[in-house]
């Protein structure tokens, strides 16, 4: 079981989630967030980083050309988006690529999708995921190289601190992985020590990451480097 860790903004907690192993290091660049840093400081926290290549640039943007000129100036080549269409995603891995020299890794891109009560409707006197959630994971699944499910309140995924019912996990992963078997499976929402230790369902053949971000806090941005190592040792166990 991989582990990522976001929401970093502090230069001693880039250094406690590498120390400890942590395999994705995420840095928020929306202002929504609580845990919000700009260009600037996400690209002077990850020059810090032993292994650049775990840093994740996470975001909102309005177009494909906002994301290209963001990893630009980070330098981070794996980008976690909570919007941008099927079609936007498939311009930017175009012109991505087209930009791109051979020294540069491709980009990874992971594609947040909002799971909650929201996304039920009743069919056949049964609560089952509606037919345009169903149509969005299938769509995302087909052209990203990742999924990160979220619980979702009014519309927005991402910072909520809830947590997405098993059943329904295990549900999205399955319409996800029926169109593309290899897509890579992040859960986040709440994620804390204890969820992952007693949610065997979710260990094998479900997810490749657990993201955990508030689960490892004193406050927003503040990460608690004791509940970093519980957590890699629970993770060890596993």
């Amino acid at each position: 079981m991989k582990i990522k860790i976001c929401g970093i903004t502090r230069f001693e907690d880039v250094s406690k989630c590498e120390e400890s192993g942590a395999n994705l290091i995420g840095f928020i660049n929306i202002k929504r967030s609580k845990r919000f840093v700009t260009l600037q400081e996400i690209k002077t926290l990850v020059s810090s980083m032993k292994d650049k290549n775990r840093a994740v640039l996470v975001l909102e943007p309005d177009n494909p050309e906002e994301v290209v000129m963001k990893m630009k100036k980070t330098g981070i080549r794996i980008v976690q988006l909570h919007s941008l269409s099927k079609n936007q995603i498939k311009y930017l891995k175009w012109i991505e690529g087209f930009q791109r020299t051979l020294l540069e890794r491709n980009i990874i891109v992971i594609r947040a999708i909002g799971i909650s009560n929201e996304s039920l409707e009743m069919k056949d006197d049964e609560l089952k995921f509606s037919s345009s959630k169903v149509k969005e994971i299938e769509n995302f699944a087909k052209i990203c190289d990742a999924l990160l499910f979220d619980y979702q309140v009014k519309g927005k995924s991402g910072g909520t601190g809830l947590q997405i019912p098993t059943n329904m996990v295990l549900e999205v992963v399955k319409i996800a992985k029926n169109v593309n078997h290899d897509i890579k499976i992040f859960l986040a929402g709440g994620i804390n020590s204890e969820r992952i230790k007693n949610d065997i369902e979710l260990h094998e053949n479900v997810l490749d990451y657990f993201d955990v971000n508030s689960g490892v806090e004193d406050k927003p941005g503040i990460k608690n480097p004791e509940l970093v190592d519980e957590l890699m040792e629970i993770r060890a166990k596993i």
